[in-house]
């Protein structure tokens, strides 16, 4: 039917389309595995694995919409080509991926008939990634995913961006990590940043209690239940956007991990 298949919930999905690729695809046809989330990949880089995985060999071509009318007629003129050639993309809205020219290589990619596109996605924006001429293209079926897993691997650049980057890459980082929330999970993050560089001045701040915590956040409406905010602090942990120690009474206090200047930033600029 030429449909694409796309993944999408809380939680890593790595392991999902690694397994599909073990179960489904090792020794029987061609793939590509692309990390979307990979901070130095490049569309030349993606085009020459593809390439490889078709030609058996890199192949150049200076415009990447040229690349794929090469390989569509070379698909047109040689028989023994696979008949099908499978492209797995781990976080197809991942930071080097999202730019027009990217989405419209891949759509291009993704119409042709011998090309199966299975791909994950984690941003809530990640539809407006595609206008009404790409999303046919693609042809998406929309798959709930949720795997509840740790973002291990796709977030250990971000954790180095935080850490070792300095304040202009930890910004950068918390930024782009806060546009894939929902709304109600950045105001969550928010509340804590603000409360916390409300007390940044007073040297016996431990953090903020869970509980207190949730109740605020019952305040605003944004959690239902103790549940929901464990969870989406798994997220906010995942993403090494806060930590937690416990106090003396044992009870778990909770801090953004970024420092002051950055805090701030972040409130100024989502205000």
């Amino acid at each position: 039917e030429g449909f694409s298949i796309l993944l999408y919930g809380f939680g890593s999905k790595r392991s999902v389309i690694e397994q599909f690729r073990k179960d489904r695809l090792k020794d029987r046809h061609y793939h590509v595995v692309v990390n979307g989330f990979f901070p130095d990949l490049t569309l030349k880089q993606l085009l020459s694995q593809i390439s490889i995985g078709l030609f058996g060999e890199a192949v150049s071509c200076s415009n990447p919409v040229s690349f794929c009318q090469m390989i569509k007629d070379a698909l047109d003129r040689r028989r023994e080509f696979p008949t099908q050639f499978f492209l797995l993309i781990n976080n197809i809205d991942g930071p080097r991926l999202q730019t027009e020219k990217a989405q419209m290589v891949l759509s291009l990619l993704a119409a042709l008939p011998v090309f199966h596109v299975v791909a994950s996605v984690d941003h809530v924006n990640a539809p407006l990634l595609w206008d009404q001429v790409k999303a046919d293209r693609f042809n998406w079926l929309w798959y709930d995913t949720t795997t509840y897993e740790a973002y291990e691997e796709e977030t250990s650049y971000e954790n180095s961006l935080l850490v070792q980057g300095g304040e202009s890459n930890a910004l950068t980082a918390i930024k782009h990590v806060l546009s894939g929330l929902t709304p109600n999970a950045r105001a969550i993050f928010l509340f804590l940043c603000r409360h916390q560089l409300d007390h940044q001045k007073d040297s016996s701040y431990k953090g903020l209690s869970f509980h207190g915590l949730y109740r605020a956040c019952r305040e605003q409406f944004l959690v239902n239940t103790d549940m929901t905010l464990r969870a989406q602090l798994i997220e906010f942990r995942d993403h090494k956007l806060i930590g937690s120690k416990k106090g003396q009474d044992g009870v778990e206090m909770l801090m953004a991990t970024a420092i002051p200047s950055v805090l701030k930033q972040v409130v100024d600029d989502c205000s």
